[in-house]
């Protein structure tokens, strides 16, 4: 891989790097680890799906959305810079293996993004602890960064990077999403009024779209745009409907016990789509990897959307409030 001008002048990255390292030592490694693994994919595809199907489904397919286009953008970025990792510059820097580009740090940008919507959850929830929401809003992204430059994956400059470009995702969200949730409900509740038809095959087509952009900046990584899509679509089809006595999934009903076994069942199979489809499916270097994985993420995302509510539902592990 060629090492860019960028990476060139990053010498007082490399720096930073050594001096965070030159503290190493076993419990530190570990909470480095430990916080990284916070920002990886597989910590938001556990963590989701106890909120989707266990307290709030509306709220855990924003919490979803947002972090779903959150590493979407930061995959096209990357791939727009395509400014290698600092072990690309000075090899055996790293302590754990990383593919794909270095800036900006997906995992500050993604943390920075999926974290804070605890605290924003607050405005609709009001006994959610003030404390807790703003430890996870601001304390963990921080963690989650830091712990990439200690692990010698990213410069510091990419975390930097990363973070400004969550915090600016984040607060554009907070912002700009009610109003447009509002705009967006009456268009469709006039259309419903005008046509008797909802407006699903439109918000289908939609989520579709955007899936197709992420594909297309993304590189061979299709990850982002298959769970977009896949967990969109799932999404608009249990909760769209053209019947006003329409009975559906509701994460909030049922006991703690009834939740517990529902998460168990759900991840059960989730596990089963995400890690046993990437064993038996192309790996990286074939021709067919790209649409590979975006169906790997896609079913993974329509089974946590859409699959495994109805399965809740058949079998008992969740009901309706008509039931």
């Amino acid at each position: 891989m060629e090492i860019s001008a960028a990476t060139q002048g990053s010498q007082w990255g490399i720096d930073l790097i050594r001096l965070f390292q030159s503290a190493e030592n076993p419990l530190l490694t570990l909470l480095a680890r430990s916080a990284t693994f916070l920002g990886d994919h597989a910590a938001y595809l556990l963590i989701l799906p106890v909120i989707y199907w266990c307290i709030d489904e509306r709220w855990g397919f924003r919490l979803g959305m947002v972090t779903f286009l959150s590493a979407g953008l930061n995959t096209g970025i990357k791939e727009a810079l395509k400014i290698p990792r600092p072990f690309h510059r000075v090899p055996g820097i790293n302590m754990i293996s990383e593919t794909g580009y270095s800036m900006p740090s997906g995992h500050s940008q993604n943390s920075a993004a999926f974290w804070p919507q605890f605290f924003f959850a607050r405005r609709t929830d009001k006994k959610a602890p003030f404390a807790l929401s703003l430890a996870l809003s601001i304390f963990l992204p921080l963690c989650i960064g830091l712990s990439r430059v200690y692990l010698g994956v990213h410069y510091p400059a990419d975390v930097l990077a990363g973070w400004s470009i969550g915090a600016v995702y984040t607060l554009s969200v907070f912002l700009l999403l009610p109003p447009v949730a509002r705009a967006a409900a009456s268009l469709e509740a006039t259309w419903k009024a005008q046509s008797g038809s909802s407006l699903k095959t439109f918000k289908i087509a939609l989520v579709a779209a955007i899936a197709f952009i992420l594909n297309a900046t993304g590189g061979d990584d299709s990850s982002m745009g298959g769970l977009v899509f896949g967990f969109g679509a799932g999404y608009i089809l249990l909760t769209d409907t053209d019947t006003a006595d329409h009975r559906r999934f509701t994460a909030s009903e049922g006991s703690p016990i009834r939740k517990i076994i529902r998460l168990i069942a759900g991840m059960l199979v989730l596990a089963g789509l995400y890690y046993g489809l990437k064993a038996v499916f192309p790996g990286k270097g074939s021709q067919w990897y790209s649409m590979a994985r975006f169906v790997r993420y896609g079913l993974s995302g329509f089974w946590a959307s859409l699959g495994a509510p109805l399965f809740f539902l058949t079998t008992g592990l969740s009901k309706t409030a008509a039931q």
